[in-house]
């Protein structure tokens, strides 16, 4: 098979073993809410099902909940609900609170106060409710301190200005899900990942780290050429990295190196044009790109490559692979 053929079979062995799962079901159709957490230093998934039962696993490797996570095996048949912790089951009498998502929206006033006003257009312009200061402070330090001015990468968000309700305008892309079902050659990989890291690379120069790189932060010109990386809040993110810290404190950790780690994660994500229903689930991901994927997500955050590193393994990667 060539490459293209190797995306769409790994695509659709997933969706299989995903739609078929017993406790996820077609387009998780079994469950209501999720929750990641550490407890006791181990990784814990937990799954509020619509069936109104709660379902907990906790993630170890080689063992019936490790492997129920990586969709390896199903579901024991005991009704109720109980907690899974390797190999071991038992029984929960009380389901537990379902995690509380406090509104930290912050006064933007001053900040708006400082942008145009736009004359929005629906077909050319995307609106966003602001909701934090630092989003806007870092979409002007990246444009050079005014709005629209002169962004550091055209792989980067560009703030136009403010509606006269007060949302921030935008540039209108493409979301992520249409354009990723599109493509999987070779060429727009290498395409995608280079666009990743120059704008990543130019968030990085002036000192400041993404933290939330993922699928649904990701956008795309109309015909997929182009990537843009968005989403500038720089407030909440991903737990990928394993030297993140899972507490709920507002910075766990997050950093250069690990926004290089959720680099390769999101070349996962971007293959399979999906996102896994749990972080266990494992993407093989096929060559060329393989190695790279795994560079980004080597244990020690300083063995991570460079963007010049990733920029030289890129060009030795032939686009009709």
């Amino acid at each position: 098979m060539d490459f293209a053929q190797q995306v769409q079979a790994l695509r659709h062995e997933y969706r299989l073993l995903r739609d078929n799962h017993d406790f996820i079901g077609l387009d998780n159709s079994l469950i209501d809410e999720s929750n990641g957490e550490r407890i006791n230093g181990r990784v814990t998934e937990s799954f509020w099902l619509k069936s109104g039962n709660f379902l907990r696993l906790v993630d170890i490797p080689d063992t019936l909940s490790g492997d129920i996570l990586r969709l390896k095996q199903a579901l024991p048949q005991i009704e109720g609900n109980f907690e899974i912790n390797g190999n071991e089951i038992t029984k929960i009498e009380a389901i537990p609170p379902r995690p509380i998502h406090d509104d930290d929206t912050e006064d933007i006033t001053d900040e708006l106060a400082s942008l145009p006003t736009i004359d929005v257009d629906e077909d050319k312009h995307h609106l966003k409710k602001g909701k934090y200061k630092s989003e806007i402070q870092t979409l002007l330090k990246c444009q050079g301190g005014s709005c629209p001015g002169r962004s550091l990468s055209p792989h980067l968000i560009t703030l136009l200005g403010k509606s006269k309700d007060g949302e921030l305008v935008f540039e209108k892309l493409s979301p992520q899900y249409p354009i990723l079902f599109e493509f999987c050659s070779v060429a727009i990989y290498k395409r995608w990942i280079q666009h990743l890291v120059e704008g990543l690379g130019a968030l990085h120069s002036i000192g400041i780290v993404h933290r939330d790189i993922h699928t649904g932060n990701v956008l795309f010109i109309e015909d997929g050429q182009k990537l843009v990386l968005a989403d500038l809040e720089c407030r909440w993110g991903q737990r990928n990295a394993p030297e993140i810290a899972w507490d709920d404190g507002i910075d766990p950790g997050w950093t250069v190196e690990s926004d290089i780690y959720d680099i390769g994660t999101l070349i996962r994500w971007m293959i399979y044009a999906n996102a896994p229903i749990t972080k266990r689930v494992e993407w093989p991901v096929p060559a060329p790109f393989d190695e790279i994927a795994d560079a980004y997500q080597r244990t020690d955050p300083q063995a991570r490559p460079t963007s010049d590193e990733i920029s030289a393994m890129l060009d030795a990667i032939d686009d009709d692979e």
